[in-house]
Order: structure tokens, then C-alpha cells, then sequence
């Protein structure tokens, strides 16, 4: 089946292409490229420029020294006219020619016309006195297009108006010394670029030399290896990134040494938790076994024995098969209780905690208070209030275990739409970081904190007690857990 879609021309691709293997160019070809292009750019403007302004300056200079040359000559000739020394004359202006190169012919004619004098060896080209534009006796000067290039013509009259004197001015010698002046402008720019590529290959190596160092390292970085931080950097923007880019490794060094550690008090308190329960449930069988199994079997037994007692005796035996049933139910309650509470699924987590500060303090005889603040009459998700209970059933167990305090406080209050907890102790104190036996009960605190959006913080120092305070948000942002 043909898709519908519209087509799309390869133009734009093309184009992409192109721009994006521009970019792909190496940055040293780059700087080098620029700086050669530069220099190879101003001096192809330049020899432009001083061809164009050289020309148009040797025609004006060839222009004046024509008329100059025939003014000065009309001034001489007219002498040598009146005395009719033609011989001379021609002597004058030969004499003329050889000493001046750029001129290239000189001759004098009368009113009509006629060649009285020249400086041709050769014999004198007729068709110089056939140019348009010289068929009168006035001063003028115009470009004559002759075999060998340009040559100006200039006519100046004599000062008699019994005739006048041409003299013609070839461009060549100094298109000549142009060209040397150019040839040696093209080889200074030749050099220039020599130099410059040179110097863009010197400024190329200082400056990728620090970005092959960090392109190394981020190589290294990405295949895990953090121990590849660079120390010599140069004065400039590119150390400043290789400053920052050390900076970043070594943050990047304590992140994963902190993930590291993280992660091995993961796993150990994945195991604890495996290992906990495990323990839990052989204490629950055990005690099921051991105590409600053998009150069970004492009944049975003083049960089959009530059918042979007299009436007192069977009086007594019904009173001690109470207590023990009592005594029974309550283990279970407790057993009960330690499991799961009831009285926080069915009246909340204040009662809850009220419930179990009570317990708390008569077993291990610690001085408990417990102040809930704004929970009347209100309550949180049911994971947050377990979350809450196992924190501060978690923190309390711990004061009993290690913290040898005699007074324990616990303080919860509900402040817009957060539940903000307290737990602060008499106890010994301890430092969080060198304590491992208790790290664990610590981090599964934090860890129930924070999968609800939470935060908790402890802050203990060896004599001075343990505070422990946290902030969870009353709406649970996440599945509930025990």
C-alpha cells in the first residue's frame, strides 16, 4: 500500500548534509582555515584595489607628462624653427626619446600638417598624422591603441601658431613597474599566509591540545573511570572549562562514591527486612507454639479432668481455667498489636501512638510524652499514618535499645496539609555516620520518608541526646506499604 503522507523533497536534507559535515570539519582545520582565509581574503582585496588605483593614477600621470613634455619641447622648437635648423631639432627630439624611456615618439608639423622633425630612426609611421581627433592646432591629449598597448598623445601648439608638437607616451614601462609592484605585493601576501597558517597550526595545538585532554577524559568518564582529572590547563577560557571541568569530576566522584555507599546500605537493608521478617515469623510461630500451644493443651487436659472432680474442685478449676484463658487472650492481643494495631485503622494515628507511648513506657520504664497538635478529628492517608507510626515505633525501640535515656519526648502536628513529628531523647547520643549497627534502622526511617514525598533528619552528637524530626505530606503520593 502507498502511504499517504506527503513527500518530501531531499532538498533540505541535502543541505543538512552539507551544513552538517561544515561542522563536522576538526577544529584545528577550522582555526587554520580562518586564519588563512582571512589573509588570503585581504590580500586578494588588496592587490584589487592597488591594481585599480595604480591604473587609474599611471593614466592621469601619463596624461600630464605628455602635454608637459610637449609644451616644454613646443617652447625649444620654436627656435630651432625660426633659424630653420631642422637637423637640430630632430637631434633635440632623439635626444629627448633616449633619455626618457616611457616617451615614445616625438615630431613637430607646420600648419599644414607636414613632419618637419621627429625622432623615428626608421623612417616616420604616416598613419600617426591620420588619427581622428588632432585635424586642428589645439592643445589636447588622447589615448592612441597602438600594437604595443596605450600610447597618450599629447598636441601643444607653438607659441606662433606656425605649427605644433606631439609627443606620444607609452603605458608600458609603467605597466612594467606595476606588475613588479604587484608580483612583489602577491609574494609578501604568500608569505603572510605562510606565516599565518603557521602561526594558526602554533595557536590550533595550544588551544585543542587542553580540548583533547578533556575529550580524553570525558571518554574515560564514560566508561566509569573517575580518576582522570587534568591539572595542566592554560591561563584562558579553555582552563577555566578545565577548572570547571575537574570541579565536575570530583562531584561526580563523591556522588557515586555516595551512591556507592547508598546502594551496599540498600542491599543490607533489603536483607535486614528479608531477614526480619523471617525472624518476626519464627518468633510468631514460636510463641504460638510454645505458649498458646501449651495453654491450649493444659485446658484440654484440665478439662478431662473436671469430669472426675468433686464441686470444690471443680469450682477451682474453672477459676484457673479462666485466668489462663485471660492470660492468653491478652499474649494474643499483644502479639496482635506488635503486628499491626487496630486502633490505628480504627481511630486513628494520635489514639494509635497514645495507645502505644503507654506500652512503651510501662515496659521499659522510660518517662514518655506524646502532644498531637491539629489531628482532631482529622485524618491522613493510611500509609502516611503507618509510615508515622513505624518511624516513631522504629525511633522509640531504637531509644530503648541503645540510647539508656530516662525521659523521651514525641511531638506531631498537622500545619497545612503537612504532618510534621518530633522525637528527642536524654539518652547517650551517638554519630550517625560511625554508628553501622544502627544504620540500617535509620536509613529504612529515611527511606519510608521519602518514598512518601518526605523528608527526615536526625541530629545527634556523642552526650547530648538524639532529636529526630521529619515532614511528610498528609496525601500519600505513592502505593501504601507496611
Amino acid at each position: 500500500m502507498i502511504s499517504s503522507a506527503p513527500l518530501q523533497s531531499p532538498l533540505p536534507h541535502r543541505h543538512r548534509t552539507i551544513k552538517d559535515r561544515l561542522f563536522s570539519v576538526p577544529l584545528r582545520f577550522k582555526i587554520m582555515g580562518l586564519a588563512v582565509g582571512l589573509i588570503a581574503m585581504f590580500g586578494v582585496i588588496t592587490n584589487i584595489k592597488v591594481h585599480t588605483i595604480l591604473n587609474s593614477n599611471m593614466n592621469t600621470i601619463l596624461q600630464e607628462e605628455s602635454i608637459s613634455v610637449a609644451r616644454e619641447l613646443s617652447s625649444h622648437s620654436k627656435e630651432y624653427i625660426l633659424i630653420n635648423d631642422l637637423y637640430g631639432l630632430t637631434r633635440l627630439l632623439r635626444s629627448t626619446v633616449e633619455n626618457r624611456q616611457e616617451i615614445r615618439y616625438i615630431f613637430v608639423i607646420n600648419n599644414d600638417f607636414r613632419v618637419l622633425a621627429h625622432s623615428f630612426v626608421n623612417g616616420f609611421p604616416a598613419d600617426l598624422l591620420n588619427q581622428d581627433g588632432f585635424s586642428t592646432l589645439q592643445e589636447q591629449t588622447l589615448p592612441l591603441i597602438t600594437t604595443e598597448g596605450v600610447v597618450w598623445d599629447s598636441l601643444s601648439p607653438l607659441s606662433d601658431g606656425s605649427g605644433a608638437v606631439r609627443v606620444g607616451v607609452s603605458e608600458t614601462l609603467r605597466k612594467q613597474q606595476i606588475t613588479t609592484f604587484l608580483r612583489s605585493l602577491v609574494l609578501h601576501t604568500m608569505g603572510g599566509i605562510l606565516i599565518a597558517l603557521v602561526l594558526s597550526v602554533l595557536l590550533t595545538y595550544i588551544i585543542t591540545s587542553p580540548i583533547k585532554q578533556l575529550l580524553d577524559a570525558t571518554q574515560a568518564l564514560k566508561q566509569g573511570n573517575y580518576d582522570c582529572i587534568q591539572t595542566q590547563f592554560p591561563q584562558d577560557e579553555v582552563g577555566d572549562l578545565g577548572l570547571a571541568f575537574n570541579d565536575m569530576l570530583r562531584q561526580l566522584q563523591l556522588a557515586e562514591l555516595d551512591r556507592q555507599d547508598k546502594e551496599k546500605i540498600r542491599k543490607e537493608f533489603l536483607q535486614r527486612i528479608i531477614s526480619s521478617q523471617e525472624q518476626e515469623r519464627k518468633r510468631v510461630a514460636r510463641e504460638l507454639h510454645d505458649q498458646t500451644g501449651q495453654a491450649l493443651t493444659s485446658i484440654m487436659v484440665r478439662l478431662k479432668m473436671l469430669g472426675k472432680a468433686g464441686q470444690t474442685e471443680l469450682n477451682q478449676e474453672i477459676a484457673a481455667l479462666k485466668e489462663t484463658l485471660l492470660e492468653e487472650i491478652g499474649a494474643i492481643h499483644h502479639l496482635a498489636l506488635e503486628l499491626r494495631p487496630s486502633v490505628l485503622d480504627d481511630m486513628g494515628l494520635a489514639p494509635a501512638l497514645e495507645h502505644y507511648k503507654d506500652q512503651f513506657q510501662e515496659r521499659h520504664h522510660i518517662q514518655t510524652k506524646f502532644i498531637a497538635i491539629g489531628l482532631e478529628d482529622k485524618r491522613a492517608d493510611l500509609c502516611v499514618e503507618t509510615c508515622i507510626y513505624r518511624i516513631i515505633q522504629e525511633s522509640l525501640t531504637n531509644v530503648a535499645r541503645h540510647a539508656n535515656a530516662s525521659h523521651v519526648s514525641v511531638l506531631l502536628e498537622w500545619r497545612n496539609n503537612q504532618l510534621r513529628g518530633i522525637i528527642e531523647d536524654d539518652g547517650d547520643g551517638f554519630d550517625p555516620e560511625k554508628i553501622s549497627e544502627e544504620r540500617l534502622g535509620l536509613y529504612g526511617m529515611e527511606e519510608r520518608a521519602r518514598l512518601l514525598g518526605g523528608t527526615l533528619k536526625i541530629d545527634s552528637e556523642p552526650g547530648e541526646g538524639t532529636l529526630i524530626s521529619f515532614n511528610l505530606p498528609v496525601k500519600c503520593i505513592t502505593e501504601c506499604y507496611e
